[in-house]
């Protein structure tokens, strides 16, 4: 396992996931397969790749969730973009990769990961961010997220316009150890890192200052520290996923 030191991973060496669901699947169907096979599958078949820490969310299924927001949320951070690139070196990651088929709608590039761009206060659809552009360990201090559908009564630029203002406050004030952020057309997805444990008193946050301005549709969640007590070849019913769903998977990282 590495040490704590060496698990700091640069801010752009993340994967930003927004998933939508298919519609061929119902949401229980959906569960299952996030709970059984992907969202293990996603620790125990690329941890020898380099994955540093991982971050799924599931708003499926929540009252009141525009089909226009993701259905499941996640943030993938690796050792460098290089390490990522160089995973598909690895059969097990090539095999991972063709189970997003299963799941998720991928034409047209509907559900899709990307890396972040440090923000400069403004925003690009579908371009993630980051704010604070320093080392961080996302799988250890406190992880918190929001998901927010864009507002009736603003139109996407605007909407984006509204987002940026905030963020470059957040940023400006650094509120917090480390942010990122992603805006399409009709959502926003959010996670910032704090300096405690889950449980613990919680340090500033900003998402209050974005719930403030989204005033439609949102969610807040703060991910769970998620231990597997199983490996790739051990008999095991899965995962128990359901709506609001989130976690933060817990694993012994690939030694430097």
């Amino acid at each position: 396992m590495t040490t704590q030191n060496s698990s700091l991973v640069p801010p752009n060496a993340v994967r930003v996931w927004r998933g939508f669901r298919l519609p061929t699947l119902t949401p229980d169907q959906f569960y299952s397969k996030l709970g059984t096979v992907f969202v293990p599958a996603t620790v125990l078949m690329q941890i020898d790749a380099g994955l540093n820490a991982y971050v799924p969310t599931v708003p499926a299924g929540l009252a009141g969730k525009p089909d226009a927001v993701p259905d499941e949320t996640a943030i993938l951070f690796w050792r460098s973009q290089e390490t990522y690139w160089n995973g598909f070196t690895r059969l097990s990651v090539r095999t991972y990769t063709l189970t997003h088929g299963g799941v998720y709608v991928t034409q047209n590039n509907q559900s899709r990961a990307d890396f972040p761009v440090l923000f400069s206060g403004s925003l690009t659809v579908d371009q993630p961010v980051f704010l604070f552009d320093k080392p961080a360990d996302w799988m250890h201090g406190g992880v918190n997220h929001l998901v927010a559908a864009r507002p009736a009564n603003m139109d996407p630029a605007a909407f984006q316009a509204a987002a940026a203002e905030v963020l470059s406050t957040i940023q400006t004030q650094a509120l917090v150890e480390g942010a990122i952020a992603c805006v399409g057309n009709d959502y926003l997805v959010y996670w910032e890192l704090g300096l405690l444990a889950p449980g613990m008193p919680q340090p500033p946050s900003g998402i209050p200052l974005l719930q403030a301005v989204l005033t439609d549709w949102q969610q807040a969640f703060s991910p769970w520290p998620t231990f597997l007590p199983i490996g790739l070849w051990d008999e095991w019913a899965g995962m128990d996923v359901r709506a609001g769903s989130s976690f933060n998977m817990q694993f012994n990282r690939q030694a430097d």
